[in-house]
């Protein structure tokens, strides 16, 4: 009962939850964020860590992998069951972690739910931990994130003010058909091409889900499409054949042109009724702030990348200090082969562990793909071949972290199907 306990409480408190360090607004850096991907943020427990965590605020318990239970010698208190998107039922086991730490925040005691196997929130090359659910994005807390800053953050309802100019979505607890969805609740006035739909706002999910029987009055024109989606709940992986891809997207004043859709059937939730789901993929262009207690979310459009670079660097204090940003410099060169693309070598400067370093590319005016460079704790400096398109480019470093993903070469890597490998 002191689990369940726990979970309502911060649900229910007004002001900051219990457990919450002092302060009215707590930040906490993003991993990768110009990415688009997840959000991701490093947690620190018991000192010991970082582990990457995922934010996921529909996640009834924050979820733990295994080998973070065994890192930190946490014994369970007794086992649970989670279900999965298709309400099948699988075991876990329940505990509490004390000294949580995500960015400046502090939480004394979390609620844990232990998944049996490891590495079932892992993503995109990444090792995750983790998923922060709602015992973190509390309900009476305002939550949200800006990938330009590199940051996402929570406020208490006193210290939060609206955004100035911001587009205002409003959220209702009960659907179009008078169905109660308090648990999720949907964005009023949205529409998928023409048709009215009832969508709850999902910030951990990439891609937008809508249930197949509205594909045909949306208008989705459908591709073959192969995706492997998470299920933040129960660590349950579900494969997708197909996407859909709206004509455009419609919430109040909102609109997202071309938006894809997967199919939405999520069998835990028969009883609310809901058409799908909003991922990050429509609210990409926005810096976001969510107030569910007053059922609001506000979009204010993103700054140029330039505008915040000094302060999206700086998000991680051991990069900060460094003489050029992103504790890296690069050159390109002229290929020995005169149909191939440039060369470009990073050299590391100034930071010694893992390193990623994101570059911008632009050419004629016109962007082309961003990649990662992988720079391992071993390795001063890689040098990779571009492909052909990137002859006449000009790049730039417009981010970095101490968090890169997975790399088999000792040298570094290039971290992006458009290149070829290093």
């Amino acid at each position: 009962m002191r689990y369940i306990a726990a979970v309502l409480a911060a649900g229910c408190a007004i002001g900051s939850p219990p457990g919450f360090s002092p302060g009215d607004t707590w930040t906490f850096p993003l991993v990768d964020p110009l990415s688009d991907g997840r959000l991701v943020v490093p947690v620190t427990i018991h000192g010991k860590g970082p582990f990457l965590f995922a934010i996921d605020r529909d996640a009834a318990s924050t979820m733990i992998d295994p080998d973070v239970a065994a890192a930190l010698g946490v014994r369970a208190l007794g086992e649970i069951r989670v279900d999965d998107y298709d309400d099948h039922s699988h075991p876990a086991w329940y505990a509490e972690l004390t000294d949580f730490e995500v960015g400046n925040l502090t939480l004394s005691l979390v609620p844990v739910t232990i998944l049996p196997k490891p590495g079932r929130f892992d993503e995109d090359g990444r090792r995750i931990h983790g998923v922060l659910g709602r015992t973190f994005i509390a309900d009476s807390l305002v939550f949200g994130f800006d990938r330009d800053r590199g940051i996402a953050w929570l406020s208490t309802q006193q210290a939060f003010k609206a955004p100035s100019g911001a587009t205002e979505l409003a959220l209702d607890r009960v659907s179009n058909a008078g169905v109660k969805v308090a648990w999720r609740p949907v964005v009023k006035e949205a529409k998928v091409g023409d048709t009215v739909v009832d969508l709850h706002p999902d910030f951990s999910r990439l891609t937008s889900e809508l249930a197949v029987d509205k594909w045909q009055a949306s208008g989705l024109a459908q591709t073959e499409w192969g995706l492997h989606i998470v299920d933040d709940s129960s660590g349950e992986v579900r494969d997708v054949s197909k996407l859909g891809i709206a004509p455009h997207v419609t919430v109040a004043a909102a609109v997202r042109e071309h938006v894809g859709f997967v199919p939405y059937d999520d069998k835990r939730l028969w009883k609310y009724k809901l058409d799908g789901v909003l991922g990050l993929d429509f609210f990409r262009p926005y810096k976001v702030a969510a107030d569910w207690h007053h059922e609001k979310i506000y979009l204010t459009p993103r700054e140029d990348l330039h505008a915040s670079l000094a302060t999206r660097v700086g998000r991680w204090p051991e990069l900060a200090t460094c003489e050029h940003p992103g504790c890296a410099t690069f050159e390109t060169f002229a290929s020995a082969h005169p149909d191939q693309g440039p060369v470009l070598r990073v050299v590391r400067n100034g930071y010694q562990g893992d390193l990623e370093v994101i570059m911008h590319a632009t050419k004629n005016g016109a962007e082309l793909p961003s990649f990662e460079v992988n720079l391992p704790a071993e390795s001063a400096a890689l040098d990779a071949q571009l492909e052909p398109r990137y002859l006449g480019a000009s790049f730039e470093i417009v981010d970095a972290s101490p968090f890169p993903r997975r790399c088999e070469y000792i040298d570094g890597c290039i971290m992006k199907d458009s290149l070829l490998p290093p």
